[in-house]
């Protein structure tokens, strides 16, 4: 039996509802962006009329969650909305040449605001992307546990490109690109990584192409600073500590595990359809 238009639109892209990652993406996001509101006050970057102007925001924000979370469109759009927003101001504040680019940043503050920034960005991004489904897909899930384990892969691996591009950029560590170019590359990695592990339930093939563009900058970017040439291994073990060597080695690992994953994904309904076209016809 074929399922109706409504049930189909009821049906979320996700793998969990759309509202509930929404609510998880959110609350983290309005938790790291006021964490991150100390270190500006006290490096003088903002004073403190942009912090009060900004904590009003934030609790806004929370609302915004809350009322998103008990249905309000005008809630998820707020949400969303704000997240947007959060997304380019850090991006545009810290991710360029600046005087409080993530670099200098991170030497007056301490490299934990570095790793703070980074993380800001890519709960940003699924906020406002869980904020957009969530408009017409607030409840709705695809229920495919085949899913689930590339989607936790995903999520560790992204939190271990943060911390792998933390100790880099303790150690000035890109090759030729600088800091700021650096760390937004791997933001941009776990940001196409996460989005296209939440997508790939539905959307296989974007999903599939998504997962694989972030995990070949991740892993492609470990081969060349760490295994042809630039700082190998064994000198990040010697002058980090074994642990954050361990940490690039598990990074580059899972992402190299996702990326076979998500290409295999690409192939195989293109090998099923061929099979399909060879297969003889009946009388």
């Amino acid at each position: 039996m074929r399922a109706s238009p409504v049930g189909r639109r009821a049906q979320g892209p996700f793998v969990i509802p759309a509202r509930t990652l929404l609510l998880i993406a959110g609350v983290l996001s309005v938790a790291l962006s006021a964490v991150n509101l100390v270190p500006e006050l006290r490096s003088t970057n903002v004073d403190i009329y942009y912090v009060v102007v900004a904590g009003l925001i934030y609790l806004i924000w929370l609302a915004s969650l809350v009322l998103a979370w008990r249905g309000s469109r005008g809630g998820i759009l707020l949400a969303g909305l704000i997240a947007f927003v959060e997304f380019g101001v850090i991006a545009a504040g810290h991710f360029t040449t600046s005087p409080f680019d993530i670099h200098v940043y991170s030497l007056r503050e301490g490299l934990w605001v570095a790793a703070l920034l980074m993380a800001i960005l890519p709960v940003c991004a699924l906020t406002a992307m869980a904020a957009i489904v969530s408009w017409s897909h607030p409840t709705g899930r695809i229920r495919n546990p085949r899913m689930i384990p590339l989607l936790v892969v995903s999520v560790i691996g992204a939190i271990l490109v943060l911390l792998n591009a933390t100790d880099s950029l303790r150690r000035v560590d890109f090759g030729t690109a600088n800091p700021e170019d650096g760390t937004f590359a791997a933001v941009a990695s776990v940001i196409l990584w996460l989005v296209g592990a939440f997508w790939i339930a539905r959307v296989r093939r974007v999903g599939s192409i998504l997962i694989a563009l972030g995990t070949f900058i991740v892993w492609y970017s470990f081969i060349t600073l760490h295994v042809v040439s630039g700082t190998s291994i064994s000198a990040i073990a010697s002058n980090s500590g074994p642990v954050w060597a361990g940490i690039a080695l598990a990074m580059a690992a899972l992402a190299a595990a996702s990326f076979i994953a998500a290409l295999a994904l690409v192939v195989e309904p293109l090998v099923r359809r061929q099979s399909d076209t060879r297969l003889p016809s009946g009388p």
